[in-house]
């Protein structure tokens, strides 16, 4: 994707710069598994604005964010240009796959279990959790192997469905409610540091320890 002289010079300089464009592009670069399409539907943009939840975030180019759940690489690969790197960590082999495939620059794919993302210890920034939390069985455990990855002064953000009906997202039952969310983690000697509720369809909260 990513050939007699000035005519082929130029169009090698075309091509590298569209293979940079490409690197942090806000598209995936290789086709996208059927069983993983809904999470690149079209629409998502205009519900779930990732651009302006990651300003919110405000990070640093010395940060470094770990994706949980990361997917098709949705956030990942607009985490990856802001900040010194990106654990892109998931448990679906078929998403594990599909991450290495995209080779993203600054993004490490990471094969978490399900009550442990297997991050390095004291690594992160910025734990990032988007749409992901509701399906976590044992959240204590999940919660307490997080805490080690996480750099002194580091946050854990957790973006979710509200539990409720709503025309995108899991059915209400299979929810996880804000109050839940909360209470998991001041149980885990977290403090809830932001409350914001500019997205449509889902709470967004960040919390330090």
């Amino acid at each position: 994707m990513r050939r007699n002289h000035r005519r082929q010079a130029g169009f090698l300089v075309i091509l590298v710069v569209f293979g940079f464009l490409k690197i942090g592009s806000a598209e995936a670069r290789n086709p996208v598994p059927e069983e993983l399409q809904y999470l690149e539907e079209p629409d998502r943009a205009q519900w779930q604005m990732p651009e302006r939840v990651i300003e919110t975030l405000r990070l640093r180019k010395s940060d470094v964010v770990a994706d949980i759940g990361a997917g098709t690489g949705y956030f990942a690969r607009r985490f990856a240009p802001q900040v010194a790197q990106v654990y892109a960590e998931d448990v679906d082999p078929e998403a594990l796959s599909f991450l290495r495939r995209e080779t993203l620059a600054k993004v490490t794919v990471v094969a978490g279990k399900p009550e442990n993302p297997m991050l390095p210890p004291n690594s992160c920034s910025v734990v990032f959790i988007c749409d992901v939390l509701h399906m976590v069985k044992n959240r204590s455990a999940f919660l307490n192997n997080i805490i080690p990855a996480l750099k002194p002064g580091g946050k854990v953000v957790v973006i979710d469905f509200y539990r409720r009906e709503l025309p995108v997202g899991p059915p209400v039952w299979a929810k996880l409610s804000e109050d839940e969310v909360k209470d998991d983690f001041v149980k885990g000697t977290f403090k809830l540091d932001k409350q914001l509720g500019f997205l449509p369809y889902q709470y967004f909260l960040i919390f330090t320890k």
